[in-house]
């Protein structure tokens, strides 16, 4: 009989079950920091990790990205954070550097044991099972994504076919010849390797075979009509998943209900979520937006200890999920970085996204928003490029159109400039760039 999850003590696990655990590893967690860790060393003077209970986590100062790559300058090439020397690391990685100059993040023999196992949590909660043949579109270079589920699935006990995102005429042949019932990848490049196989091969997707695709690293599958374009091209159910490379690839996934993004890392991460404009604690209940923050309760190399993600969330489910599992779920809302304030109305670019995506077939989807500088407020009407399709009829009647879609749904003016198709698609990348800022100048 097939089992519903991969680690169901954790996965249904009743409310506050897991404090003991939670604290017992969060001491671990500091007293390793404490004696290796030069700037938590200096960050944590006077904890006592003993004696440190969970709920003085909140007291703890916050750490940032620029914080980690000041640290990193001052003690490469890892930083100051890391806990290990040469002989330990097993494997390095760099952050796909989308908000700025890419980490480095430094992984052990045991922390990659996590990573498997998270990853797996993941996926099996997609779908996935050892007789699927599970297809990783994803690059195998610097960013921690494709490695990282190439080795889940295959503790997972899948058959990885892990193509990469070289070659992909020859991957889709490839494809074609031994089929794929699960894949994942990111919502750009899925939709560029579509792109391709419809435009330049002739063939149809739903050749491939796809039951299942896993989608993260960018907002995109959590959106309406992006996920239903996708899943109508693919012949595929698509669930969203979200992580980072500090921490793992993927630590929130969507299961067969799609009612929000549930955590996985349970014994392995904390998560908090702070207020976007107060940087406070707030609690995780229905309703609430805030932005993530992670304390790693279960690593060796690069710990972080309250780590600011970047990532605003909503938190669309406190209760026990249909499918059983418990704990908050979410739904991704955009980058902290990427939100834009027009007139005192916050702005998320994958909502525009979004709205934008329900004109298809007439418009591809893909956007790009200019902002007027590297702070949120951006005057309106808010430029905002827009991909047609060659048979989009009358263009000045669809731009009229999308701007009061806009104005109505989002409350705020735009001002819709066309471009062709593919001067914004991905073109064989794995992300695609929603906000464009202006160049500061180096004089």
């Amino acid at each position: 009989m097939d089992r519903i999850y991969w680690a169901p003590d954790l996965e249904t696990s009743v409310p506050g079950s897991l404090h003991s655990l939670e604290e017992s590893r969060l001491r671990q967690q500091l007293s390793w920091v404490l004696k290796h860790s030069p700037m938590y060393q200096e960050k944590f003077k006077g904890i006592d990790a003993e004696t440190f209970k969970l709920s003085d986590l909140a007291k703890l100062p916050v750490t940032t990205k620029q914080e980690v790559r000041m640290s990193q300058e001052l003690y490469p090439p890892l930083g100051g954070h890391a806990c290990v020397d040469w002989k330990q690391i097993g494997r390095i990685h760099a952050s796909s550097g989308t908000t700025g100059k890419p980490t480095l993040v430094g992984a052990s023999a045991r922390d990659r044991e996590m990573w498997r196992d998270l990853v797996a949590r993941c996926m099996w909660a997609m779908g996935c099972r050892p007789e699927h043949r599970a297809w990783v579109p994803l690059t195998f270079g610097w960013w921690i994504a494709g490695l990282s589920f190439y080795e889940g699935l295959q503790h997972l006990g899948a058959a990885v076919l892990p193509s990469g995102n070289n070659e992909p005429a020859r991957t889709l042949s490839v494809l074609q010849i031994t089929g794929a019932d699960f894949a994942i990848s990111t919502p750009s490049f899925i939709t560029y390797l579509a792109r391709l196989a419809q435009d330049e091969l002739g063939l149809d997707p739903r050749s491939i075979g796809l039951k299942n695709i896993g989608l993260g690293g960018e907002p995109g599958a959590g959106l309406p009509d992006v996920r239903r374009q996708i899943q109508e091209t693919w012949g595929a159910k698509v669930y969203d998943c979200m992580g980072t490379a500090d921490f793992c690839t993927v630590i929130w996934s969507e299961c067969e209900c799609q009612d929000g993004m549930h955590f996985f890392g349970q014994g392995y991460i904390i998560p908090e979520l702070l207020d976007p404009l107060t940087g406070e604690v707030i609690e995780a209940k229905k309703g609430v937006v805030g932005e993530l923050l992670y304390t790693a309760i279960h690593r060796e190399c690069t710990p972080l200890i309250r780590f600011k993600i970047g990532d605003l969330v909503e938190v669309v489910g406190d209760g026990t999920c249909d499918c059983g599992r418990t704990g908050i779920r979410i739904s991704c809302v955009g980058r902290a970085d990427d939100m834009l304030i027009v007139q005192g109305v916050n702005v998320y670019p994958s909502a525009v996204a979004d709205v934008v995506s329900s004109f298809r077939p007439r418009t591809t989807g893909e956007i790009r928003i200019f902002a007027d500088g590297a702070g949120p407020n951006v005057q309106p009407p808010v430029r905002i490029q827009v991909e047609y399709e060659p048979d989009a009829g009358e263009l000045e009647a669809l731009k009229l159109d999308i701007e009061l879609a806009i104005r109505q749904k989002l409350v705020f003016r735009a001002h819709i400039e066309w471009v062709e198709k593919g001067a914004l698609a991905a073109q064989g990348g794995m992300k695609r760039k929603l906000v464009e800022r202006p160049k500061v100048s180096s004089q």
